[in-house]
Order: C-alpha cells, then structure tokens, then sequence
C-alpha cells in the first residue's frame, strides 16, 4: 500500500536558504496528506520550481474537476477570439450574436443590452447570485433544467446592467454558445487549438450542458501540471498565446465585490494587501473544492493546486498556504 504521495523538489542553488526549507514543507506536508483534501500542488518562483508536490495516491496524470476556474480559462478564449477578430470587442451586445435566445424578449427589453463585458464581470444585472441559494437564477436551479441559456436568459432584472457584481455561473454558460456561434468550432476544438497545443497541453475534457453545448462555466477537467502551464503563461504576458493587451486588461480589477474583500477582472480574482509589510498582490483563478491558479506578480511566484474540498471552507486551504507560510517565508 502507498503511504505516501509523490513530492518532487527542485530547490536550486539559489534556494538554499530557510525559506527553502519552510517551503518545501509545504511540499512534504500535501505529499503526507497531511492537509485536508488537497491533491497536489505546484510553487515556482521567476520561473524556478520549488516544489511539485502530489497527495497519497494522485497521479500527475490526473486531471481533476476544476469547476470555476473553468471561468477564467473561457475569459482567456474570448481574449483570443477578439484577437483573431472574430468577435469585434467585450461592449458588443450578447443578444447581436445570439438573437434566438432573446427571441422571447421584447425589443426595448433592456435584457437585449447585456454585452460580452457584463457577462465577464459579473455584472449582467439579472436577478443571479450563486452565492445565495434563494436566487431566482442560482445555479444549482440552473442544472436542474433542460435548457440552461434559456433558463438563465429568462431572470428579471435585479439591478442596472453594468453596475452591480452578482457571481453569476449561467451568464459565462452563454459565452460557449458566443465562442461556437462566431468561431463556427466547438469549444474543445478553438480551445485546444488556440489555448492548449500552443501550451502543451494534451488533456482537456470538458462537460456539456443538456442541450449539448460546451459547459463554459466550470467542470473543466485538467490535470495539475496544466493549471500551472496556464499561470506560467499568464505570467508571462500571454506568450505570443493569448494577446498580451488581453492578459493585461483580464486582470485589472473591474468592479468592487460587496461581499468579499477581492476584485474582479474577466473573470479572475484579485486581492490585493500587505504580508509582512510588503505589498503583495493576488491574481487568481479559483475552482470549488479549491483549485486554483495564483499569480503573485511582486514575488514572481506562479503556483497551481488541485483539491476536491467542494462546498467546504477548506477549499481555501492553497490559499492559506500561499499567503501565511509560503510568502512569509521568501519575505524573510
């Protein structure tokens, strides 16, 4: 029987320090299963790969469910279509490029208004708060139906299109149906021709809803090595990838999120603060269960989790991890 996971260090010549030490523990720690529900992890800093670490019993192969850290992903293919001009910009109204799905409304409905921007900021306006599960547009009401474009797009309005933050699943689901309906591909194609080959990346298996569509807002399966190529290249300004204008512009915070302490971009979060007396800046892409991507742009770091703590505070243990042991300690 394995007792133990898998743990690879890579601590170079210039990580010999105590903060090499701290650091790796980390490593040590999820490769002994020693923190709730987190599958593996990856840490790197300037490009140099601290630890790679896997829970007792996980491949590196595996690819896990990262639910919305899908999100972030689809923000990145839609930075792509405008670059390859398939789509015109983010203030192009949804309802312009899918009319069927507004077919129902009135046309001074002000739905019809809703553009590719509101969708990628939260801010669609229309009566959806995930975080609440007496939302009229919660997702898990969403799931249940046949139809989840229609169901999504048939929620009154709660608030001014543009001006209000509402974590909201259903509206990125729409933004499959944008990528095939300009791109004329189906997501998994575009997405591995333009985001994953061009990344190495050989595993990508996606859900899709009832009606056959490409599941844009969560349960991308990828596995951890993946995660991390992401961060690698967002990171890197896109990598000749996805436009550099795009990467730059995704993770500018766009509005303030009433509820949490974060900002949010293009469906990437931010949180901004001070750790140890430094000024420290989170960019992330964050799944249930606590999957995540972390872009730590003042300390260089890039690092990936995967973890399968769905519904649970736990889910935010990558997190604490990252901010009250693992940058602490390259502070020191």
């Amino acid at each position: 029987m394995q007792r133990f996971g898998t743990v690879i260090f890579l601590i170079l010549a210039l990580c010999t320090s105590a903060f090499a030490d701290d650091i790796s523990l980390v490593g040590e720690e999820i490769s002994e299963g020693k923190h709730k529900g987190v599958k593996g992890g990856i840490v790197a800093v300037d490009g140099k790969i601290l630890f790679e670490a896997y829970a007792p019993g996980e491949q590196a192969d595996k690819a896990r469910d990262i639910r919305s850290a899908t999100k972030s992903i689809t923000s990145l293919l839609i930075g792509k279509m405008i670059e390859l001009k398939m789509l015109k910009s983010v203030d192009v109204r949804v309802s312009e490029i899918l009319p069927d799905e507004f077919a129902h409304m009135a046309q001074s409905d002000p739905r019809r208004n809703i553009r590719i921007k509101d969708i990628l900021t939260m801010r669609m306006g229309l009566a959806c708060n995930d975080w609440q599960p007496a939302s009229l547009g919660q997702e898990d009401k969403m799931y249940e139906t046949p139809d989840w474009a229609a169901f999504i797009l048939s929620q009154p309005l709660s608030h001014e299109i543009g001006e209000h933050f509402s974590y909201c699943t259903g509206g990125v689901v729409l933004l499959g149906r944008v990528i095939e309906k300009l791109s004329g591909m189906k997501v998994p194609a575009f997405a591995d021709k333009h985001l994953f080959a061009p990344l190495g990346i050989k595993v990508a298996k996606w859900d899709k809803t009832p009606k056959g569509y490409t599941d844009t807002g969560g349960h991308l399966k990828l596995t951890l090595k993946s995660l991390y190529r992401i961060g690698e290249m967002m990171a890197s300004g896109g990598e000749d990838v996805i436009p550099a204008s795009w990467v730059k512009d995704a993770i500018k915070s766009k509005t303030r999120i009433y509820e949490r302490p974060e900002g949010y971009g293009y469906l990437w979060w931010l949180h901004g603060g001070e750790i140890e007396g430094k000024k420290v800046t989170l960019i992330y892409a964050h799944g249930n269960g606590g999957n995540f991507i972390f872009l730590v742009p003042e300390l260089k770091i890039v690092a990936a989790f995967t973890g399968v703590n769905f519904g649970s505070r736990d889910q935010f243990i990558p997190k604490n991890l990252l901010t009250r042991r693992i940058i602490p300690a390259l502070l020191k």
